[in-house]
Order: C-alpha cells, then structure tokens, then sequence
C-alpha cells in the first residue's frame, strides 16, 4: 500500500458525490443458481471480474482506497491483494472444502475525527483477511475471513498479530469471542459448533452459470456469507445505473453501473447499503442507508503494480 499523505487526502475528501439512477429493464429474478459445488476453478486466484477487478493475470498487487464521512468522524478503508498471498482451506468439517486454494484479500479500515487526518496505527478499528476465488464463469465466491477488531477492550495489532492462518488457531485468550467474531472459515463448524459455513458470492458474473445459462438480472439475489452468526445478503436492484463523481481520480459520470442492495437477515432493522460497481473499474460507491451510522464511501485512488 502506497503512503498516504496529508495532500492526498485535503485534495480528494472534499469529493461531491451525485447519483442518478437509469431506469432499465425489470426481469423477474429470483434466487441466483450459481453453485459452488458445480463450478469448476481453473484459475482460482485470478479474479479479474470486470465489476471489481481484485487482482487481474498479470497484476502482481493492487489496491483499493474508498473514504467517506460518517456522524462521528472519518471512515478510511484500504481494500488490497497481492500475487502469490493465498489462503488453504483446511475443510475440517466438510472435506469438499479440503486443499482448496482463495486468494487473501486484506481490509484495513480506519477511523479518524475527520478527513483531513493522516490515520496511524492507533486509528485502526479493523482488520480482515478475506479469502476470495473466481469461478470460470466469472462469480467471485467468498470462503471465509480472519477478522479483528481493535479498542474498546481488544488488543492492539502490535500486541497480538492477525495474519491469514486458520482463525480457529490463533490463542486470543478471553477477548476472541467479541474482538474476532466475524471470523469464518468455508468447510467448518462456527464457534459455537452449530452450522458449518458455506461458501458465498460476493459479485456474480453477468452469466453466473455460463453464457447458455440465465444472465443476471434484476431481483436476483444471493447469500454473501453462510456461516453462524454471517449471514450476508444481497439483491440485484438496477444493472444500469449511473454515478456522477465530481472531484478526484474518478471525477466524471459512470454508467451501466450495478446497483446492490447489501443486508443480513440476522438483524431485521439492521444496515442496509447501496453499493455501486462499475465496469472495468470494480467498487465504487457504497450508500449507507438505515440502521446504524449513516454514511458514504467514495473511491478515491486505486493503485496497481504490474
């Protein structure tokens, strides 16, 4: 990740965000098809789905810096991958999952008193190793995550280290149940022995199953995350909507853009966010709606190293 520097951040923070949605065709959707035990992975940590293009052949790291101001403050989050950082599953619980390779996707979100603030280590609320493979359809599925919380009672990053092993592993004594409870792994029983996690989609591809198959439409909705206590949703609202940026690397208006409607059916009431992706460019927008902080992340850079 390149150093983020105080004119970088004064120069893109003061990004006017303005959305027009297209109205397009309405098909009748319904529960997406995709299998995870019927697709096939011949380049699994290849994911060059061209509505966020992770880590495309022939790029060795790339990454993704959205910021967005919240009600109490400044929300950073770094979104990266790099070549050759893959995470094994072990399928402890289901043996399907055994030996299969996902490429690590590393989260770092921040939180600051406001966007004009240069975030440090002590600014670091969260920390996630997400596990991701492409199908050769296209579908980026999602197998897992180690995550970690930091402050209001868990141990810093320096303190006890998170990298990409088995979640299950790690010693976090008393404090690992609150601080590391988004962790799952695909092919294992959750924490409390109850349901073994699934693998999810994260973005279809426009054919989930094949150009002979149904394309993706409106309404089709998916699981993100199954497992205990994770369980992510998402439903396909418009696959032509526009996004106007004003300012910053992406200042001009995107169009045939996805519309997404993210929930989990865990918390009824709970957040609900609208997230945009775009073609040839991958996340870029995310409209935070109701239940918890209200707020909006805009892409502000994407590097990459060839």
């Amino acid at each position: 990740m390149d150093k983020i520097t105080k004119n970088h951040f004064t120069a893109k923070i003061m990004a006017a965000i303005a959305m027009a949605v297209v109205s397009g065709s309405a098909l009748a959707g319904g529960l997406l098809s995709a299998s995870f035990g019927d697709a096939t992975f011949t380049a699994p940590t290849t994911i060059d789905n061209e509505y966020w293009p992770l880590l495309p052949l022939g790029v060795t790291s790339r990454a993704f810096t959205y910021i967005g101001e919240t009600a109490d403050g400044c929300v950073i989050d770094v979104i990266s991958s790099t070549a050759g950082d893959i995470k094994t599953l072990s399928g402890d619980d289901n043996p399907a999952f055994a030996g299969f390779v996902a490429q690590v996707i590393r989260d770092e979100e921040w939180e600051v008193e406001d966007c004009d603030t240069i975030p440090t280590d002590e600014d670091l609320a969260e920390l996630t190793f997400d596990w991701y493979a492409q199908d050769d359809y296209g579908n980026i599925w999602y197998l897992g995550e180690a995550s970690r919380d930091f402050g209001d009672g868990c141990p810093s990053q320096a303190e006890v280290p998170l990298g990409t092993e088995d979640w299950r592993a790690l010693d976090f004594g008393d404090w690992q149940e609150e601080c590391t409870e988004g962790s799952w792994e695909a092919g294992q029983y959750g924490p409390d022995g109850e349901i073994i996690a699934e693998a999810g989609i994260v973005v279809p591809s426009d054919f989930p199953t094949g150009e002979f198959g149904d394309p993706l439409s409106p309404g089709t909705f998916y699981m993100q995350e199954v497992a205990e206590g994770a369980e992510d949703m998402a439903k396909i609202l418009k696959l032509n909507a526009s996004v106007s940026i004003e300012s910053g690397d992406f200042e001009g208006d995107w169009e045939n853009c996805r519309k997404v409607k993210e929930w989990t059916p865990l918390e009824p009431g709970g957040s609900v966010e609208h997230k945009y992706y775009c073609p040839g460019l991958g996340l870029l927008l995310i409209n935070g709606l109701t239940g918890g902080p209200t707020e909006s992340e805009v892409l502000i850079e994407m590097n990459s190293t060839p």
